[in-house]
């Protein structure tokens, strides 16, 4: 289908509801090895996850291909976010406006993933057109859609003020995550612990010890299968903990990248005896020299006994060190947790479009208060002995990078 904008004659668009109808378009388009051209893409439409539809859409200027957007449209409902965050100072008052209610977002890019933008144009001095088209695509869409909400998310590029806000975008710059760079001179875990100062390599050795008992193993995708169930329910443990969950995957999405990714995705079960305690899945990006660990489940009842939350970040630092990858991403959630292991924040550049309203009023103020819940104790985690690469890691807490080539 075709639109056509009422302020840029010359912008059209053509949508898709599955990759493989544009796949052509897009692999034409895209660099080699493109994110956006990846097989996880496939891998994730084909678990169906809740709530979420799929858009492939081709933007032409004056009958031109000149780049793509990958959209997810989100019905966000009482489902993805915990009902206590409701009863806070200060959104109560939300409380019987916000309960029961379905709000359709749509998001460019992917909320499964981190640093995965969402959109590409063959011309870089065009990419600002990205909160044109949005723009009119959201008009296009009416009245099938009424979005709340448009989230442009992670960007590899910070955009000028002038170029977002003509269309009411607005800077989301409290979005962290965590990555750890790994040292050179750090040839095994030993190594890793060696550089930690006494008080936090003693507590790494005891965290690693509880774990003698378990076991873990790499899934394979008939174990995959057989542990479905399970897999889900430890997944759900880590949801429920979550205020805010703007996506909830089924188990079928590790099943589906496994078979999309082969050895670039793993899925690792912590065992006792036969019982799957937790698991962590990591995705390669081989020609990055970069893994990260992705989603994770575990058994809150066993947690504190082997402390496997911790387990899985020291042996997330261990596959790195092994396979001589450069960079592990953590992830934007127990910012501590991830600052004690020696994870430094980094800012992504997010813009947010929020219906003028009550709508835009509740999202400010959800949004203040999950910020001012996170707290600032994460800052203040220095696991390293004092080192001139330590100076340079104080300075990048302050002021974030963004490691990533522009895409």
């Amino acid at each position: 289908m075709f639109y056509r904008s009422n302020i840029k004659e010359q912008i059209k668009f053509r949508t898709a509801d599955n990759f493989r109808e544009i796949a052509n378009d897009w692999r034409e388009i895209l660099p080699l090895n493109h994110h956006l051209q990846c097989r996880d893409i496939e891998a994730l439409e084909a678990t169906l996850p809740e709530d979420i539809a799929f858009k492939y859409v081709n933007i032409y200027e004056r009958n031109e291909l000149i780049g793509v957007m990958y959209l997810q449209c989100l019905k966000f409902n009482s489902k993805h976010y915990h009902h206590g965050l409701l009863d806070r100072p200060g959104l109560r008052l939300l409380k019987s406006y916000i309960l029961g209610k379905t709000a359709d977002i749509l998001i460019c890019g992917n909320i499964f993933r981190v640093n995965f933008q969402g959109f590409y144009f063959k011309d870089k001095e065009k990419k600002a057109l990205i909160f044109d088209c949005l723009n009119l695509y959201r008009q296009s869409m009416k009245p099938e859609k009424n979005f709340c909400g448009i989230l442009v998310k992670d960007c590899s590029r910070e955009f000028k003020s002038t170029q977002y806000t003509c269309h009411g975008f607005k800077s989301f710059s409290q979005d962290l995550t965590m990555e750890m760079e790994i040292r050179p001179n750090w040839q095994n875990f030993e190594d890793y612990l060696s550089d930690l100062s006494r008080k936090y390599r003693q507590r790494a050795i005891k965290i690693v010890s509880s774990s003698d008992k378990i076991r873990l193993i790499d899934l394979t995708v008939e174990q995959l299968t057989q542990e479905k169930e399970r897999i889900n329910e430890l997944y759900m443990n880590i949801v429920n903990k979550q205020n805010i969950a703007l996506g909830i995957l089924k188990s079928d999405y590790f099943i589906q990248m496994k078979l999309g990714l082969g050895e670039g995705f793993k899925v690792y079960g912590y065992y006792l005896g036969d019982k799957l305690l937790a698991f962590s899945s990591h995705i390669y990006y081989t020609p990055k020299a970069e893994m990260e660990i992705h989603y994770i489940g575990l058994d809150y009842e066993y947690n504190q006994e082997f402390n496997l939350y911790f387990n899985i970040l020291f042996d997330g630092i261990k596959q790195a060190i092994d396979k001589k990858f450069n960079k592990i991403e953590m992830g934007r959630t127990a910012r501590e947790a991830k600052a004690n292991a020696g994870a430094l924040a980094v800012e992504n550049f997010n813009y947010v479009w929020i219906r003028p309203g009550i709508v835009r009023w509740a999202m400010d103020s959800m949004g203040r208060w999950f910020e001012n819940g996170l707290g600032d104790e994460w800052k203040k985690r220095q696991p390293f002995k004092t080192t001139p690469q330590k100076e340079a890691i104080q300075t990048k807490v302050q002021a974030p990078l963004r490691l990533l080539p522009d895409a």
